[in-house]
């Protein structure tokens, strides 16, 4: 085996490899008896870097990835030829080919010239292949302008397999680490990793203190943090100038946005269609919805309500505007005839535009004339005086003087300032012939209203006052017939008064404070209900005898009471006229019973979930058919002749139809705090009270308010219709009782008459504040009863 002493070449090139190649372990053997060089074994090269630096190759190289293969290729088949050393047998030197020395001489020159450094001997047997690569490789160099320099294989640059061009952009970049989000790497000490896989490390982190330090910088205001390098940019003064121009909304500087469209010329192409289809019908139709358009307008335009204007007369208008634009006007002739039609013509179609009249001045007097009497003409003195008077307080703007002839009178020295005075005058004098004088007299503003006097009866005074409560009186019912009067009191008791003679007929003592108390509204009924804390209980007064006709007795069956847990009924019978007691979970408020006697509701407004219940007394049953509300109910009525029930909370009242069992309409009063609501007889009107001092009467067929009335300084307690009669009324804590007349018409065009008749105010004040709590109208006469904080039921007639 020969071996050779591998020699370095004279120069070292940037894209030159030096390698130092050991001694071969073992010897290549090829086969004998083919043509071809078949190599067995593959020799055992080790390659060492130099020491020495070498400098990167040239970019033409970098940016061409074919001719770098190709550079590559030929290297890794230059190295392997050129390091193995083998022997060939005797008698293959005609076939295969031997080592002769011009092989040696062609290394050695190789060498010289700065390629490679190897051991081992070369195979002369070259490849016509090999010798193309190389010429090629000859060329590459000649057009690069590289003499004899092979780059390596690979380096740590990203960039060497692309294009200078196609770098360019993210030049700026250090950290390669892609479209990865940096907060992912906020606990740990890198920021992601290179394309080798290693780590790229965070660099330092300042604190607050050498962030301070660095504003000292005079560049600190344009300088930026790039996280994604770590490093500190300073912006040149172009980036500022395109920071702010994005800041305005505005182009950078030098962008032409108006830029000429490049017309590429005509396509050769575009006569080939992109569809073969056939062209649709509906592109040689009209739209539908121009189609409608079109036939709204033929319609509009055959029945007048569109006027096509007259084209004929375009050009004698024409004419005519520019006869008036060109023609002088005079402000103040007179008008003529045509000038009048028009002015009347304007004045019918309510423009109101007429010409201005020349405003008239006054007639000189005896002190204007030339010859002035003799008193006129001003003394010494009262020349003197008019001379010290300012011009406003002068009887005269000139002093009179006189003159024998006419002809001895000189030019008025004033003209020329009291033209300009003329002038201004006309300049400043408005342009508004019309002007509305307020009027005087504002009776006829006043609507036009009957005379109390002619709407009798009505209530005017105090007839009699019920004295026998020792608290409060809460409530007061009347009943059908009119003979009797039920009341409550805070004294725990409910009395009955007879209404001519005021006595006391009967009196309950109760366990607590009676809030309300009801008389069916049944003639043929003798049941009172009352309520006090959570119960109601119904009672059935000995006012006719001690037996109870059949109607009332049909009312309180002896049938088993089915159970409730939240409503209980109990059936009583006591000798003080209680047949029923139904308790609630929550203080009952207020009781409403339905025209008819058997159904009547209640109102708890501590109950949320169904403060509202409705009963029917000759079942014993209560159901809670409403949903809760935002406030709490307040109030509750029937229709006097419809099953229709009105609820009202603290701002809404909602209408419900109770045999359709659905919401009709949810009325917005208006009210702050809804404090009491009642129903006209005819049903299609409703009074509501309010603790704003406020009464509403609201028209259920035109759903809006038709009249607010403020009459009283203190919150409304109660508001109430006549049942027969057109009167109502409302109560305050103020002491007194409102009573109006209310006429309600058959004719819907025609709206209701309201008139207020009289105030009754007879009540006295009580220690907390209270005036009237409660009142209630007589059924058949013109009566109504009140009850006050005072302890006292007055009646007036």
């Amino acid at each position: 085996m020969s071996t050779r002493k591998p020699t370095k070449s004279t120069t070292t090139t940037p894209a030159a490899v030096a390698a130092t190649v050991a001694p071969i372990a073992k010897k290549p053997q090829f086969a004998k008896n083919s043509k071809n060089v078949v190599l067995e074994e593959e020799p055992t090269v080790v390659v060492k870097k130099p020491t020495t630096t070498t400098t990167a190759p040239t970019k033409n190289i970098l940016g061409k990835r074919r001719e770098q293969e190709v550079v590559e290729k030929v290297v890794e088949e230059e190295l392997f030829e050129d390091d193995s050393s083998d022997e060939i047998e005797e008698g293959d030197d005609e076939d295969d080919g031997s080592i002769d020395e011009q092989d040696d001489e062609d290394d050695e020159d190789n060498l010289t010239t700065g390629s490679i450094s190897t051991y081992g001997e070369q195979d002369s047997s070259e490849d016509d292949d090999d010798e193309s690569e190389e010429e090629n490789i000859e060329d590459l160099d000649d057009d690069d302008g590289i003499s004899g320099e092979i780059p390596s294989k690979y380096s740590n640059d990203p960039n060497q397999f692309y294009d200078e061009d196609n770098s360019s952009e993210d030049e700026s970049l250090v950290n390669r680490i892609g479209n990865v989000p940096l907060h992912w790497y906020d606990d740990y000490d890198h920021i992601g990793y290179d394309v080798d896989g290693n780590k790229i490390m965070k660099g330092e982190q300042k604190d607050s203190l050498d962030k301070f330090i660095d504003q000292s910088d005079p560049n600190f205001w344009r300088t930026v943090h790039d996280k994604v390098n770590g490093k500190q940019v300073i912006l040149t003064d172009e980036e500022l100038a395109t920071i702010k121009s994005i800041q305005r909304r505005q182009f950078p500087a030098g962008f032409d946005p108006y830029k000429d469209w490049y017309d590429p010329g005509p396509n050769p192409d575009s006569i080939h269609p992109l569809s073969a289809a056939p062209t649709p019908k509906r592109s040689f139709l009209g739209d539908i919805n121009d189609e409608r358009k079109i036939r709204k307008l033929t319609i509009a335009i055959r029945k007048g309500w569109i006027k096509i204007p007259d084209t004929s007369n375009e050009e004698k208008t024409d004419q005519d505007d520019e006869i008036k634009r060109t023609k002088a006007y005079d402000l103040w002739a007179p008008k003529t005839e045509q000038e009048v039609e028009e002015d009347e013509l304007l004045q019918r179609t309510n423009r109101r535009i007429s010409r201005i009249p020349a405003p008239k001045t006054k007639l000189p007097g005896n002190v204007e004339s030339f010859n002035p009497p003799e008193e006129y003409l001003l003394t010494s003195r009262e020349l003197k005086a008019w001379h010290m008077m300012s011009p406003a307080r002068r009887p005269h703007n000139f002093v009179p003087q006189k003159f024998n002839t006419m002809s001895d009178i000189p030019s008025y020295n004033r003209s020329i300032r009291e033209k300009f005075e003329r002038c201004l005058d006309l300049y400043l004098c408005p342009r508004v012939t019309n002007i509305k004088k307020k009027p005087t007299d504002v009776s006829h503003l006043l609507p036009k209203l009957p005379k109390p006097q002619d709407l009798r009866p009505f209530p005017t005074h105090e007839e009699h006052q019920f004295n026998g409560h020792k608290g409060r009186v809460r409530s007061i019912s009347v009943s059908p017939n009119g003979q009797f009067l039920v009341s409550c009191a805070e004294d725990h008791t409910v009395k009955i008064w007879e209404v001519k003679s005021t006595r006391c007929l009967f009196t309950l003592q109760l366990d607590d404070t009676v809030s309300c108390v009801a008389w069916n509204p049944n003639k043929s009924l003798n049941i009172i209900a009352v309520a006090y804390e959570n119960k109601v209980v119904m009672i059935t007064p000995k006012l006719y005898g001690p037996v109870q006709n059949e109607e009332t007795e049909a009312m309180f069956p002896k049938t088993p009471i089915p159970p409730d847990q939240k409503v209980r009924w109990y059936q009583l019978n006591k000798d003080n006229g209680i047949r029923v007691e139904v308790e609630f979970e929550f203080k009952i408020k207020q009781i409403s019973w339905h025209y008819k006697g058997d159904y009547f509701s209640t109102i708890s407004p501590d109950d949320k979930s169904k403060s509202v219940r409705i009963h029917q007394l000759s079942k014993r049953k209560s159901q809670a058919p409403f949903k809760r509300s935002k406030t709490p109910y307040q109030v509750s009525k029937f229709h006097p002749s419809k099953p229709i029930f009105f609820i009202a909370d603290q701002n809404i009242v909602k209408v419900y139809d109770l045999s359709k069992q659905q919401l009709i309409k949810k009325v917005t009063i208006g009210s702050r705090w809804i404090s009491s609501l009642d129903v006209h007889p005819s049903g299609d009107h409703i009074l509501v009270g309010g603790y704003d001092k406020k009464v509403f009467w609201f028209d259920l067929d035109m759903a809006n308010v038709y009249k607010v009335l403020k009459y009283h300084s203190k919150a409304v307690r109660r508001v109430v219709y006549h049942p027969t009669l057109p009167l109502f009324s409302s109560c305050s804590d103020d002491l007194s009782i409102q009573i109006f007349h209310g006429t309600v018409y058959s004719d819907y065009l025609q709206n209701a008459l309201i008139v207020p008749l009289k105030v009754l105010k007879k009540h006295t004040a009580s220690s907390d504040g209270l005036g009237v709590l409660d009142i209630v109208f007589h059924p058949t006469q013109a009566w109504i009863f009140s009850a006050g904080a005072d302890s006292t039921i007055r009646l007036f007639v």
